[in-house]
Formats: C-alpha cells, structure tokens, sequence
C-alpha cells in the first residue's frame, strides 16, 4: 500500500472518530474532554492531509491552518478588547469584572457581574471564565437579566442562574456556599454576548414556556415586553419546577412584572406549576411519604397577584381548585387590562394544555418560546405544527402565522 493511501485512510479513521465522538450523548457525559480531544483531533487531521496531498495541493491545507489561526486569532482579540475595556467610554482600565456569587435553592448560583460597560439582548449569552476557581475553562451561559445600558444607564449589572451539575458550575456552586460566610468577590472574564435571540415585537399573543433554569432565556424576554411591548397584547407564561423553593430564583421579579402590567396596555399570565411537593419527607411513623398520603388531593392553585386585589391582599390560597378551569380562564380575557400570577401545585403540565387555549383565541401573529429539556422542545414543535395544520394557517381561513423559537438545555 502506497504511503499517502495509508495516509489517506488515517484522516477518514479520525473523521469518523469526530463524527462518533461529536453526539450529544459523549458530549454530555465528559464537555472538557470532547472538547480537548476534539481539538487535538483537528491537528492530527490537518497533519495527515498535509502528508496524504501533493505538493501541488499542499497550499489547501496551509489555508485551512489560516483560517483556524484566525478565528482563534479574532477570539483572543475580542476576548482582551472585552476584558480590557478597551471599546468603554469610562476611564477604568482594569482587568476582567467583578463577580458576586450567591447560592440559592436546588443547587442554584446567582452569579452577578457588576458594571458591565457592554449591552446584550435579552436572551443572549455569555462565555464566563472565573480562573482562581477553574483555570483554563471558559463555559456559555443564558444571561438572565436585561441591560439597563440600552435605557441609558451608564453600566448594568449582568446576572446569570447556573444550576450546579459538575465540573464547573459545581465549583461555582461550592464557592457560592463559601461566599455566604467569607463574603468578597471574584475576578470574572467575559466574552460575548452571542446568539440572535428573536423578535417578539411583531406579535399580538406571545406565549412564553420553560422549565426549571430555562427561565435565564424567556424571563428576560418577558422583561423587555414589558419595557418595550411593540404590537404585543397578550402575554402567557408558564414556569414548571420541582420545588416551590425555586421560585426565589425569579419569583420576586415576575411579580414585579405583573405588577407593572397591570398600568400597561398588556394582559400578562404568569402561571408557575409546581410538580413536587416540599412537604415530600418521610413519616415518622412509617416508610410511606407525605405524596403517597396525598396521592388524591386536588391541585391547590395559590394567587400571588390579580387585577382586582390590592398587593396587601394578595397571596390568596385558594384549596381544591380544578387546573384545568384555571389553565382555560387564564386567557378567556374580561373587558379590560387584566394581569395574574397564580402557583399550581400539580403534576407535570402537558404542552398542550398549556398552549392551545392563548394560541386559539389570538386574533394576531402568535409567538410560541420554549426552553427546555429536549423532550419539551420536541412536544411543542410536534404540537405547534399540528395546531398549524389544523388551523390552515395561511390557506385563507383568516388564522394567523404561528411563529416557534425553541432553546434546549446542552451543548
């Protein structure tokens, strides 16, 4: 066998191997090593091209080393023009930001970057670097706050909610318990922002979906609505976590938020459901749990906020409601400008029931935004071409577009 066909079969061996090694699965279970040895990968192929080519062919692959040189090249660059606050109108030169860490329920972090001279979208993302905890590692993360920059302020405070799994967030997760009692700060390198989050501003009825720290993406973009609603008038949003302790993760905001809805011309849902219990212990008088003793007990819905109830009155709980009643009249509007936040304390929710009733009953563009899992986001593409086919968008019954933005949780 010629030696540039052994060459030849080297560089296919390793494409397959970045193909198999590229699934979500592997890149799940170990990121930091896919990516090194992806990268190392790269090289190697690079090499056995150059040595399987002709010479005559050789200036490709120097091309390719070129064009790999100066995307790494233009990163680097970004990241000090970035870090330097070289491009900030204010005078300080110093390096990085300054990060807070503060631990919250279900293994959560607030990580707040303080006077952040840049502005972002809502929905976008960061890459953060903290060395003194993870040297060498730089991870993307949903900004979960709007830029108070864009309306004139001299500098924002970037907020982000990392939910602890491994490797990186634990540490951060560890750090922020340490923070509780040490206090002080971390130095913090950002790069970003990044993605092209979507526009709602041209749709009548926006329905927001999302689970667990999924929140980071469609918060912020409930936030903006609220600042600059465009044609939006109606607005649904559906929070499914585990634990009702969750809700110090953003319930403080989305009540804000309710509560300025209620002086603006947009009706705003906000439905948080609750799927597990914080009264799920052990009996002392048994193995069974509280749940099982529950197992038939109807939903309890608890009103934070309505339209009709002065703050001070609020926090209603109401024992015994029907879900379903309550999921089919929080968009079957009354005259008028009317805004709710309601806690469901329930079974995971279907995206069905969740989305058919707003969807139906819009009378113009329609906007679906999910962040989830990758079961969620399947479901609400599933059910949103369904509902589109059923509704003949288009094909002159008079319904209107149906528009979906889908984020997942991964890599």
């Amino acid at each position: 066998m010629m030696p540039m066909v052994k060459y030849g079969f080297g560089a296919f061996a390793i494409l397959g191997w970045n193909v198999v090694s590229g699934f979500g699965y592997f890149r799940a279970k170990a990121y930091e090593l896919f990516v090194i040895q992806h990268i190392c990968a790269a090289a190697v192929l690079l090499w056995l091209l150059y040595i399987h080519v002709p010479a005559y062919a050789q200036s490709y692959v120097y091309l390719s080393i070129a064009f790999v040189a100066l995307d790494w090249g233009v990163r680097i660059a970004w990241s000090l023009i970035r870090n330097l606050h070289l491009l900030a109108s204010s005078k300080s030169r110093v390096l990085g930001y300054h990060a807070s860490l503060k631990p919250l329920a279900g293994d959560v972090v607030r990580v707040t970057i303080k006077n952040v001279d840049f502005t972002w979208k809502p929905g976008q993302h960061v890459y953060l670097s903290i060395p003194r905890l993870r040297p060498f590692e730089i991870h993307p993360f949903t900004i979960a706050s709007v830029s108070e920059k864009r309306h004139g302020a001299v500098s924002s405070n970037l907020t982000l909610i990392i939910k602890a799994h491994k490797g990186f967030s634990r540490s951060l997760h560890k750090a922020a318990i340490g923070s509780v009692t040490r206090g002080g700060t971390y130095r913090a390198f950002l790069t970003g922002p990044w993605g092209t989050p979507p526009d709602l501003s041209h749709c009548e009825t926006v329905v927001l979906l999302a689970t667990s720290s999924g929140a980071s993406f469609t918060v912020p973009l409930l936030e903006n609505m609220m600042q600059k609603p465009g044609c939006v008038r109606r607005i649904t949003f559906h929070w499914i976590i585990r634990s009702e302790s969750h809700l110090s993760w953003f319930g403080d905001k989305l009540t804000t938020l309710v509560e300025k809805a209620q002086t603006h011309s947009v009706n705003l849902h906000v439905v948080v459901h609750v799927t597990r219990d914080d009264q799920q212990r052990p009996l002392q008088g048994g193995g069974d749990t509280v749940e099982k003793k529950q197992e038939q007990r109807e939903p309890i819905v608890s009103v934070i906020s309505r339209p009709d109830v002065s703050p001070k009155e609020a926090n209603v709980s109401v024992s015994g409601a029907d879900r379903s009643a309550l999921l089919a009249v929080e968009h079957d509007h009354a005259p008028g400008h009317q805004s709710s936040m309601n806690v469901v304390y329930d079974k995971r929710p279907d995206v069905t029931s969740l989305t058919r009733g707003p969807v139906e009953d819009a009378l113009g563009e329609t906007a679906v935004v999910v962040c989830g899992g990758p079961t969620l986001t399947a479901q609400s593409r599933t059910f949103v071409a369904s509902l589109s086919d059923e509704r003949a968008v288009h094909k002159g019954t008079g319904a209107q577009g149906i528009y979906l933005f889908t984020e997942t949780y991964g890599w």
